[in-house]
C-alpha cells in the first residue's frame, strides 16, 4: 500500500513547517498534529485546499496521539522543545511523547516512522539534560517501531532560525558580539528547506528504514566564524569577544526563570561542543540532496538587521 497521508507531529514549529511544505509539494495529504493549532493555521497555504489539515494533539494523552495517527500511512515526529517549563519537560515531550507515537504507529499498522533527532544524540554518556533526552527519545522510538528512520540535523538555519537571528539581533544592539568560550567549537548549519526535503526523500525510499542520517550543510564553521559571517552579512564592524563558558552557564541558569529564556544552561554546553556530522555517516548526499550554503540564504533574512534596515540602498549586498 502506497503512502497517501502523513501525520506530522510538531508541524507548527520552525522545522515542522518546512517538513509540511515539502510533503505537500510531493502531493501527500498532511495532517499537522500540534498542541497550539493557532500557530499552524498559516501552514495550510502550503498545499491545495483541504490538502493540509490541523488537529489539536496532546502528547501526554495516548488516545490523542492515536487519534492523530489514525488513517495515516506514515508518521513524522518533529516535536520538541528548546527549554523546559512546567509540564512541558524534556522527558515528557521528547521521551514519553516519542514513546507514545511509536507505540501508536505500530498499533495502527503505519508503514513508516521518521523521527527528527539531532547530532549528538549518540552521546550516551552525556550529562546534558537536553542531549540525554534526545538519546532516550531515539531509544523509545526504536523500541516501539523498529523500522523507524532517524534524522539528526546539525543546527538548522532559515528565516525563523534561532542561531543566526539571535546573533544578528545581539550585534545590532550590543557594542560587541559574544561567543561562548573561545568560539572554537564547530558547527555544520543545515538549511531548513533541505531538512524538509530529506523527510520527503526518506518516505519515497523504503530502503531508508532502520537507518540514521546525519544532516549537515556544505561547510563546517567555528562559532567565531559564524559570528564573523553574521557581522559581514549585516554590515556591522564590531569585535567578537569570547565569554568564559562558566559565566555563560550562570547567565543561562538565571535566564531560565524568564518566560522565554534567550539562553539556558544546557544550551551553553552545546555551544562549546562540536555539532558536525560524523565522517562517513549517511547524510543529505545519500538522499540525493545537494546541501544549501548558508551564504546563499542568509542575505534573504538577515538584511533587516543592517544599519538603516532592509531597504537601505547603501547596505552591503
Amino acid at each position: 500500500m502506497s503512502i497517501k497521508q502523513v501525520t506530522v507531529f510538531g508541524g507548527s514549529g520552525f522545522v515542522g513547517r518546512a517538513i509540511v511544505r515539502a510533503l505537500a509539494h510531493e502531493g501527500y495529504q498532511v495532517r499537522v498534529a500540534c498542541r497550539r493549532i493557532e500557530l499552524a493555521e498559516p501552514i495550510k497555504t502550503a498545499g491545495d485546499v483541504g490538502q493540509i489539515t490541523i488537529l489539536r494533539t496532546n502528547l501526554r494523552n495516548p488516545a490523542s496521539v492515536a487519534a492523530a495517527i489514525s488513517g495515516s500511512q506514515a508518521v513524522v515526529n518533529a516535536s520538541g522543545i528548546a527549554f523546559q517549563r512546567g509540564r512541558q519537560s524534556y522527558r515528557t515531550v521528547h521521551v514519553e511523547g516519542s514513546r507514545a507515537m511509536a507505540e501508536a504507529a505500530r498499533a495502527a499498522g503505519v508503514q513508516r516512522l521518521v523521527h527528527m533527532s539531532g547530532i549528538g544524540a549518540d552521546q550516551r554518556n552525556s550529562t546534558n539534560k537536553y542531549i540525554r533526552s534526545k538519546v532516550d527519545a531515539e531509544d523509545a522510538i526504536v523500541a516501539g517501531f523498529a523500522d523507524a528512520t532517524i534524522l539528526r540535523p546539525s543546527v538548522v538555519f532559515g528565516p525563523e532560525d534561532a542561531m543566526f537571528n539571535r546573533m544578528a539581533q545581539i550585534a545590532r544592539q550590543a557594542p560587541f558580539l559574544p561567543v561562548v568560550g573561545d568560539g572554537s567549537a564547530k558547527v555544520q548549519p543545515v538549511f531548513v528547506g533541505d531538512v524538509g526535503s530529506a523527510v520527503a526523500a526518506v518516505l519515497a525510499r523504503p530502503d531508508t528504514a532502520r537507518t540514521v542520517f546525519e544532516l549537515g550543510g556544505p561547510r563546517i564553521y567555528t562559532y567565531r566564524e559564524v559570528a564573523a559571517l553574521v557581522l559581514r552579512e549585516i554590515g556591522r564592524d564590531k569585535r567578537i569577544v569570547g565569554v568564559p563558558a562558566g559565566l555563560m552557564r550562570i547567565a543561562g541558569f538565571f535566564a531560565e526563570f524568564l518566560p522565554v529564556p534567550p539562553l539556558t544552561h544546557d544550551q551553553v554546553d552545546l555551544l562549546v561542543t562540536d555539532n558536525v556530522a560524523r565522517p562517513g555517516a549517511p547524510g543529505l548526499a545519500a538522499l540525493g540532496i545537494e546541501p544549501t550554503a548558508a551564504e546563499a540564504i542568509l542575505p534573504m533574512y538577515l538584511d533587516r538587521y543592517r544599519v538603516g534596515g532592509r531597504y537601505n540602498q547603501h547596505a552591503p549586498a
